[in-house]
């Protein structure tokens, strides 16, 4: 599998929060804080969109990110000053403050395609979790099978950009076996022409199978939502897996 060039190609990451300016994520996470500051850590935090702007809401806030341009780009921003910036895996963050909320969102914990990945960032966030702390994450409910959608047919039109020029975002799924999905997207920037192309490999992970890894680790679901708007969870039909972990009493 080639890098994949969304996370490290810097005239991706110079477009990466137009193309993904969308925040019912956001907004559905920061519905479950409490109304004091926290201290959170963003696992996976790429831009630092959603880290600085729990830091801007007077939280103390930890970031990180495996994508040393991502950080870099993040720590550019106004305001980043406020954030404890990281590159690397969640087990680069010191143990030496318990966190309240541990949030990873973007549909990131996808990346993690076997279940000890996942099993490892259980164990990192189990480490720096405060006892009554909360893991916040997302997945794509496998049942609906989003990626059927991810087909240059369903490519929409040229995205206009802050810095002066669009891009049109192509996707295709190139193969599909058991839990993962590879695909590719295409970036085509215009007026120059140019195009980008990135390689990606993402799981579709079960409620089921969630919950068992999650049991491993000693954590259980306290939490979990079918969508943005807060609905139940239901296996047939939620586009989302939107789950909480706590501690096991």
């Amino acid at each position: 599998m080639a890098e994949n060039s969304l996370y490290s190609n810097p005239a991706l990451i110079a477009v990466y929060d137009a193309l993904n300016a969308g925040r019912e994520d956001y907004d559905f996470y920061l519905s479950q804080l409490p109304n004091v500051p926290q201290r959170i850590l963003d696992v996976g935090c790429g831009t630092g969109r959603f880290a600085l702007e729990l830091a801007a809401r007077g939280h103390d806030v930890c970031a990180v990110d495996p994508a040393p341009g991502m950080v870099a780009f993040a720590r550019e921003k106004p305001g980043a000053e406020l954030v404890e910036w990281y590159v690397g895996r969640c087990c680069v963050v010191p143990k030496s403050r318990p966190f309240d909320f541990v949030f990873m969102t973007g549909h990131a914990f996808q990346c993690l395609l076997t279940d000890q990945d996942i099993l490892r960032l259980y164990a990192d966030v189990v480490a720096r979790l405060a006892p009554d702390g909360v893991f916040f994450a997302e997945s794509r409910n496998p049942a609906v099978k989003a990626w059927e959608q991810w087909c240059p047919e369903s490519m929409g039109p040229p995205e206009d950009l802050p810095v002066g020029c669009k891009v049109q975002v192509q996707q295709e799924v190139t193969s599909v076996h058991g839990e993962l999905v590879r695909f590719v997207e295409t970036y085509r920037f215009e007026p120059e022409g140019a195009a980008v192309r990135s390689e990606s490999c993402l799981r579709f992970c079960t409620k089921e199978k969630l919950e068992a890894l999650a049991q491993q680790a000693g954590l259980y679901v306290g939490h979990l939502s079918g969508g943005w708007d807060g609905q139940a969870f239901d296996a047939a039909s939620s586009p989302e897996i939107i789950f909480g972990l706590q501690f096991q009493n």
